[in-house]
């Protein structure tokens, strides 16, 4: 009963701060002409022109290693048409991800910044797992790594005091975060993250991968890329999640991805190649 009264003041907690509830601003305004099928590139271009900063930083990820394109891109408007409105939408995305990161946790055993490298790693693994998978949407599957822990940052922004007993639990005791929150908040950063992706208005199929990651079922593909990955990211030592701990691989989520047949150690060094293109931009 005191679970249940514990579980429910947290909920009310969290839905009662708007400013959480509400999408990164220009993520949301590309969300919506992205979805008005009479936005063209020239259009979209304007929109992201109209921000210096947000422009220069499509340039740069357009000219940098992580997309290795040939020759030098000057101008929006041909990066819209080499990358695709998708990948701006998901740049933009990243960038807008990266100021909800910028605070100050006021814990020692807990760094954002490294949460968001676990979390860009997180998204690079989960593309790169699509594209030797098979799995068409590998732009879906980066939004869906990227965002997965998005839960941990409201948790600590809007229960300070209980993220702090949180970490201190999971690094006094071993544990995951994951086993950590649900034993003293009776909630999880997935359902919070969850939760906003929701209220972002995220596809259905990426706001199960969020929701879902630790404990993917059988029904959902990218649910099951984005645990692997997030499992890997972890091995691999790319930023951290909010504890040492590596969490064992869903044998749903092996099966499905069918990693049995896989040489993990070329894989993994394929992905290492991934991650340095990426990190060194970002």
């Amino acid at each position: 009963m005191q679970q249940n009264k514990m579980r429910d003041d947290i909920w009310q907690r969290l839905q009662s701060v708007k400013n959480l509830q509400t999408q990164p601003a220009m993520v949301a305004k590309i969300t919506q002409m992205l979805q008005n099928p009479a936005t063209n590139a020239s259009e979209l271009g304007e929109f992201i022109k109209s921000d210096p900063m947000l422009a220069s930083t499509v340039l740069r990820l357009v000219n940098s290693a992580f997309y290795g394109l040939p020759g030098r891109v000057g101008s929006i408007n041909h990066a819209l048409v080499l990358l695709g409105f998708s990948t701006v939408k998901n740049i933009v995305l990243s960038a807008s991800m990266l100021e909800m990161f910028k605070v100050d946790t006021g814990s020692s055993k807990f760094c954002a910044t490294e949460l968001y490298k676990h979390s860009l790693a997180c998204g690079v693994i989960a593309q790169y797992l699509a594209q030797t998978t098979g799995y068409e949407q590998k732009e879906e599957c980066f939004v869906a790594g990227l965002v997965h822990d998005i839960g941990k940052m409201i948790i600590l922004q809007v229960l300070p005091e209980e993220f702090k007993h949180v970490i201190e639990c999971a690094d006094k005791t071993k544990i995951l975060f994951y086993d950590s929150e649900r034993k003293l908040l009776s909630v999880s950063h997935q359902e919070v993250g969850g939760m906003l992706v929701e209220q972002w208005h995220l596809p259905p199929q990426i706001q199960d991968a969020v929701s879902s990651h630790h404990n993917p079922s059988p029904d959902s593909k990218l649910t099951a890329i984005v645990h692997c990955a997030d499992v890997f990211a972890r091995v691999l030592g790319y930023g951290n999640g909010g504890d040492d701990k590596i969490p064992e691989i869903s044998d749903i989520a092996w099966n499905m991805l069918k990693l049995g047949n896989v040489n993990l150690a070329n894989m993994f060094d394929d992905i290492e190649k991934e991650w340095q293109k990426a990190n060194a931009y970002f």
